[in-house]
């Protein structure tokens, strides 16, 4: 009945208070009322409730029409005024990394953690006393905060190798790293990454080298018990109710025995690593595969590295944009043009949405050569495809930035900026000439919809709360306290279009998520302060009080 049963209201339900008496059949299992739904369809309205018959929405209107569907065994919430927003979608996230570093590795974020390098140094002391002597020790921060130096980690720790991650592209290892994983003769690598090293050769940071270390694995317990507290907590507790995930395929079989058991917490699409695609293609699988709560989502190429470092760029990278400077780094590639466009055209021709990492815009414009020549070569009406990190560092070389985006357009090709990422420059970084960081005002005039995605993989564990970026996208701050760009700036209806309507447009799913409208899914998050009035700089102070999923409240604060 959950399944079936508001297919033949879909026709007779209409938006006003003139809704006909509902059957009693057609009693909503679920009424939410006196409250202002922001539902995010084409027109901008309001309402002030909505029905839910098993689920999907039924109808939304005011409390009189909404009256009509609530019988003696309909659940009745009263809102009394509260706002409500559809389900968030975080189009953009790794799972399996945001538990592993949630439940493994030492919390060394600066701001958030701790405050100094010499508090990092401390924290993983605090960790070594703990383990015994050749234990690895892995801290997680984020991008472009200082780290202790390598002599203060060989200093502080000895008998333990220690990896600092900024991100999953740069680790800062110590001498005992290295000594562990025999490193000391490795040449430098081909391709996108680099190695930096102390004065007598050793390597000392790796970016996106590919350098395998023997750190510990979780192993499959590890997962079962951390994924679904990861989903709850950072996810459907914070009003997510869907993710763009990528994991491993271990991580991804675990999510199909949850959903077995009915205890999948949030709807997930599944983005697998292109290394997947044959086995993938061998068993018939491809975008849009599965249904409303697991469902195949796009193939995951990369193409070049993180800005300031390895992205692959034009111009050489500037002095304040990334933690170490080189002269005339204009970064790398992972393959020639040739082959990239035999691995799109692939990926292409069996059915997939491609999503391509590119942060340079040297390597966004390989991306959009080699999407245009599969399309050429086969084309697919309304593909969207993406690029990944697309408009987070936005060139402004008036004779290729035009062209690129106009380019993006005729390809119908997703730009997927993280705003989340702006919060994180440095008072240098933000002067760097010719260059605006995550221009979202300019794409949306542009007629780009990007969706809003977290993309943690450690880096910002608190980003996966969709106000964090809905404020940074509206107030433009970073952590330093210093506005970025004010003038690129979103509305705060934007930002919320971002991370519900225009997220599930970047998966193929606006037709059934993402707004409140009647006979899309029933995925609502009730809020404890209506982001359309409060102050700009209190939009990071709402949280989600209710979430209902799949028409049953899943989570009460």
């Amino acid at each position: 009945m959950r399944m079936t049963r508001w297919h033949h209201l879909l026709t007779l339900l209409v938006w006003s208070s003139s809704l006909s008496s509902a059957s009693a059949q057609d009693l909503a299992d679920l009424v939410l009322r006196s409250g202002k739904l922001i539902t995010v369809d084409a027109e901008n309205r309001l309402a002030t409730a909505v029905a839910l018959i098993g689920d999907r929405i039924v109808a939304v209107g005011d409390d009189e029409a909404i009256a009509a569907f609530i019988g003696p065994e309909t659940e009745v919430l009263d809102l009394a005024g509260r706002a409500v927003v559809p389900g968030f979608i975080d189009a953009h996230s790794h799972v399996e990394g945001l538990a592993e570093s949630e439940n493994a590795r030492v919390p060394i974020h600066i701001p958030h953690s701790v405050a100094t390098p010499e508090e990092i140094v401390e924290r993983l002391r605090q960790r070594a006393r703990t383990l015994p002597p050749g234990s690895w020790i892995v801290g997680q921060g984020t991008y472009n905060q200082v780290m202790p130096t390598r002599e203060a980690l060989d200093d502080a720790l000895p008998d333990h190798p220690v990896v600092l991650r900024w991100s999953g592209h740069d680790l800062l290892i110590n001498h005992k790293a290295v000594e562990v994983a025999k490193l000391e003769r490795i040449p430098d690598p081909t391709g996108i990454g680099r190695i930096e090293r102390t004065a007598d050769g050793e390597p000392a940071i790796l970016r996106d080298a590919h350098v395998e270390l023997p750190l510990p694995t979780p192993t499959l317990e590890d997962k079962k018990r951390w994924i679904p507290e990861t989903l709850r907590e950072f996810y459907l507790e914070r009003g997510v109710t869907t993710v763009y995930d990528m994991s491993s395929p271990e991580t991804f079989a675990l999510y199909q025995d949850l959903k077995d058991r009915g205890t999948l917490p949030v709807r997930l699409s599944l983005t697998y690593q292109a290394r997947d695609l044959e086995s993938l293609i061998a068993v018939g699988l491809r975008t849009g595969f599965g249904d409303d709560w697991l469902r195949v989502g796009g193939i995951k190429f990369y193409m070049d590295g993180v800005w300031g470092t390895t992205a692959a760029t034009y111009r050489p990278a500037w002095k304040g944009s990334g933690t170490t400077w080189i002269p005339n780094n204009t970064g790398g590639i992972r393959v020639d043009q040739e082959t990239f466009n035999r691995e799109v055209l692939r990926a292409h021709e069996a059915g997939f949405q491609i999503w391509t990492h590119a942060n340079g815009d040297r390597g966004a414009d390989i991306v959009l050569n080699a999407y245009e020549a599969a399309q050429r070569a086969l084309p697919r009406p309304d593909a969207r495809h993406r690029i990944e990190h697309f408009g987070n560092f936005l060139v402004q070389d008036a004779e290729r930035t035009a062209e690129r985006l106009a380019r993006l357009k005729r390809g119908g090709v997703i730009a997927a900026p993280q705003i989340a990422f702006l919060w994180r420059l440095t008072d240098l970084g933000v002067e760097e000439p010719g260059v605006k960081f995550v221009p979202m005002a300019s794409l949306v005039k542009e007629g780009f919809k990007p969706p809003g995605s977290s993309d943690t993989l450690g880096t910002q564990n608190f980003a996966t709360n969709p106000w964090f970026s809905i404020s940074v996208a509206v107030n433009r701050r970073t952590k330093h306290g210093t506005f970025a760009y004010p003038e690129e700036a979103l509305t705060v209806m934007d930002a919320i279009r971002s991370h519900t309507i225009w997220a599930a447009y970047s998966g193929f799913e606006e037709n059934v998520k993402g707004s409140i409208e009647v006979g899309k899914l029933a995925d609502l998050v009730v809020l404890s302060a209506d982001p359309l009035t409060v102050e700009p700089a209190a939009l990071m102070d709402i949280v989600s009080e209710i979430v209902v999923l799949d028409g049953r409240i899943a989570h009460r604060r």
